[in-house]
């Protein structure tokens, strides 16, 4: 069996849900794979780091000197308490076997995007013996850059890296922000592949990876000015000049542009502690502004489907469903703050 030890690495990370999505799906391949469950997710931590050399040293030592509070329980993450209520949260996540009925948004589209856009070689078939999953936020994203890492996505070319996987023989390295928010757009009824309009104000890496797939699953974009740009890149015969948009997505700032296309979906790269009960919950994901758990749900479970998991990718929940665990887990550990 493998020991999985997980990470998120950036600077913040305190507010980072990640290692509870990581302990929902592992939950969810363990009580429905029809294949013996051969992995385990040995520790789950918050790597505060300004540096990828920093990030990676703790894939090695597997320890955090001073574990920061988290901010759904405002303990020290990795400490008794925190470990307790994130069992609290699994056992109601491992009662919910459906999506919430306000979150049935899947619209029937014929034809997806197929990911990961580009990989060389192939990944293993099968998990190791002992394997470090990290996920790098801000400002580490653009940061790696070796010849050592085996490259998913052209994540290098695009310089930006979320995610890794070290299976015990070396490391591999994937973006995955832009195929989460393809697979956003999905779900929420846009036919990316047939060409459907995307909005983006801003740049830095997530806006890359956002444009880089958006681009290449064979949707147009349309780049809006912000506090940083987007510069040239394999994306740039796509960009169009228009007024018409299917989804805008700011990542920039909370603002959103004057005259916005009224029709547009509106999807944010943020998200916040939330309040109230289960239903006040799934109102706020789904309000005039589509929360972004949505784009942090859809590209964990693409973070699975493309590096860490791919032999069990038909066992994974869909995004409803891991959506719909999230929210019950989050409302439990509100309970105990």
């Amino acid at each position: 069996m493998a020991e999985v030890s997980y990470g998120i690495a950036g600077n913040p990370v305190s507010h980072s849900i990640s290692p509870l999505l990581v302990s929902i799906v592992a939950q969810h391949l363990e009580q429905n794979s029809k294949i013996r469950h051969n992995l385990e997710i040995k520790s789950l931590n918050l790597i505060e780091a300004d540096s990828i050399q920093d990030a990676l040293a703790w894939g090695y030592a597997k320890t955090i000197p001073n574990p920061i509070d988290w901010d759904y329980t405002g303990a020290p993450f990795g400490k008794f308490r925190n470990r307790a209520l994130i069992q609290k949260a699994l056992e109601i996540t491992a009662k919910v076997v459906k999506e919430h009925d306000g979150l049935f948004l899947d619209a029937s589209l014929s034809k997806r995007a197929k990911f990961p856009l580009s990989s060389k070689v192939k990944l293993p078939t099968k998990a190791f013996g002992e394997e470090i999953w990290l996920n790098l936020t801000s400002p580490l994203k653009h940061q790696l850059n070796s010849q050592a890492v085996m490259d998913f996505n052209d994540s290098s070319l695009i310089e930006s890296v979320n995610v890794l996987r070290w299976d015990g023989h070396g490391w591999w390295s994937s973006n995955v922000d832009g195929c989460g928010v393809v697979r956003c757009a999905e779900y929420f009824g846009l036919d990316v592949t047939s060409g459907a309009t995307l909005a983006i104000v801003g740049g830095g890496g997530a806006a890359r990876s956002t444009a880089y797939a958006w681009s290449k699953s064979g949707g147009k974009l349309k780049l809006i000015s912000g506090r940083r740009a987007i510069d040239e890149g394999p994306w740039s015969d796509s960009v169009i000049e228009t007024e018409s948009y299917d989804m805008i997505i700011n990542f920039d700032s909370e603002e959103l542009p004057d005259n916005i296309e009224s029709k547009a979906i509106i999807l944010s790269p943020r998200y916040h502690l939330m309040e109230g009960t289960i239903e006040q919950r799934i109102n706020d994901l789904i309000g005039e502004i589509y929360d972004g758990r949505w784009m942090l749900v859809a590209q964990h479970l693409e973070c699975w489907r493309q590096l860490w998991a791919p032999h069990q990718i038909d066992e994974l929940p869909s995004i409803g469903l891991l959506m719909t665990k999230l929210i019950h887990a989050e409302t439990v550990l509100a309970s105990y703050a």
